[in-house]
């Protein structure tokens, strides 16, 4: 019985399939489910994958693209299709996510350890995690969440290059007679190894240079003295301004003795007499020009309301004239209150106009003081006695320095 021979078709189709299957394994070719098939030969037609945009994730499927969680929140479930939402939640407490994400759950929050003496900084949000620090002064040992905080070095026998920074110690540089080691400045009589001896010259023997501790004596002494100079000198400026209190309080005191509260009933005749007495003894002044007496009759005021105004216990010394003597006119000025004297040339008679000009001209008070009294006796002549000026100062409640003068004038010579 003869075999039936295999048709031409049937073996082209054989080989082409031994031909695509050798292919593939020279190749690396792996099959792909998406090429499709037909008749048993394959047409090479591959789907394409979708190209995401940015802020969205290939599904796990890779059909579509879905919308990435924001900060704050995870990723509960994909999108079902391009058109729907992706279902995102918020962070619990304690979690967070800074930035857009796909996470299945949030990340939990540091914690700042105490033991490495950190300190928190900011709390944990839900979007954004805890900052950690460390004091004022202080610095972080290392560079990561681990670090330790430790205090600035404060460069002790020495100067600071550049201040003490965020992960960084403070840099010091040494002051003469010291080394720098492990950033602390150590006195050269403690330098034992090579590395020190560059920074430290060769130390001579210990008698060729007083000890620290005489050194810290000295130092002491000096200041003591210091002190004591300052203090003695605070003490003389003290005891010095004591003293002028003092005698500016004697002065006030002296010069204000003269003023009494309240007018004494009858004034002492016996002192009057006594100006009289000693007024005519000198018997040097010269009689009054007749220009004079024009000028008072026509300026001040006049004589019988003087005389008028005169009581009876002055009126039998009424004729002791005011000398014309600087002497005598600057001790009637001395002895009348600054702060009344003006009231009191006006009662004696002498006008506002004449004051002022005489303010204008004499700047120095007790100068104008002077013209005031020398202008007033030229325009009141004879009327310029003492006893007018008793009889004003007592009138002004000021008796005691009616007194004063009466005192003084009968001391002149």
């Amino acid at each position: 019985m003869a075999h039936p021979e295999p048709s031409p078709a049937l073996v082209a189709t054989l080989i082409l399939t031994l031909a695509w299957v050798w292919a593939e394994e020279c190749l690396g070719v792996s099959p792909n489910p998406d090429t499709q098939q037909i008749h048993g030969t394959a047409l090479g037609r591959k789907k394409r994958e979708p190209k995401c945009q940015m802020g969205e994730y290939l599904h796990s499927n890779r059909t579509h693209c879905c919308m990435r969680c924001h900060a704050g929140t995870y990723l509960a479930e994909d999108c079902q299709s391009d058109k729907l939402v992706t279902i995102c939640n918020r962070c619990p407490k304690g979690t967070f996510t800074a930035t857009d994400n796909t996470l299945r759950k949030c990340i939990s929050c540091q914690r700042c350890r105490s033991e490495l003496q950190q300190i928190t900084l900011s709390e944990c949000t839900e979007k954004k995690d805890t900052v950690c620090g460390c004091l004022p002064n202080q610095f972080q040992s290392e560079p990561n969440t681990l670090f330790k905080c430790k205090n600035c070095n404060p460069c002790h026998n020495g100067t600071i290059r550049k201040n003490c920074a965020k992960d960084s110690d403070t840099i010091c540089v040494c002051h003469h007679g010291y080394f720098l080691h492990k950033n602390n400045c150590n006195p050269c009589s403690s330098c034992n190894e090579e590395e020190c001896k560059k920074d430290c010259p060769a130390m001579p023997s210990p008698s060729a240079f007083p000890s620290v501790k005489n050194d810290y004596w000295g130092h002491t002494i000096l200041l003591i003295g210091l002190v004591v100079v300052l203090a003695a000198s605070l003490g003389l400026l003290f005891a010095v301004k004591l003293i002028k209190q003092y005698r500016q309080r004697v002065t006030t005191a002296i010069f204000y003795s003269c003023v009494s509260t309240q007018q004494p009933k009858k004034e002492p005749v016996s002192e009057v007499s006594k100006v009289v007495i000693n007024e005519r003894k000198a018997a040097t002044f010269a009689p009054v020009p007749p220009q004079i007496e024009n000028m008072w009759t026509a300026n001040s005021v006049p004589r019988s309301m003087v005389e008028q105004e005169l009581p009876d216990c002055v009126r039998p010394a009424g004729k002791t004239q005011l000398p014309d003597n600087p002497v005598v006119l600057y001790t009637v000025a001395d002895h009348v209150l600054l702060s009344r004297w003006k009231e009191f040339v006006r009662r004696l008679g002498l006008s506002d106009y004449e004051i002022e000009r005489i303010e204008l001209e004499q700047r120095r008070v007790r100068d104008a003081q002077y013209e005031m009294l020398r202008q007033w006796r030229l325009q009141m002549g004879q009327g310029a006695t003492v006893e007018r000026i008793s009889y004003v100062l007592n009138q002004m409640e000021l008796s005691g320095c009616s007194e004063a003068i009466q005192e003084a004038l009968a001391g002149q010579p």
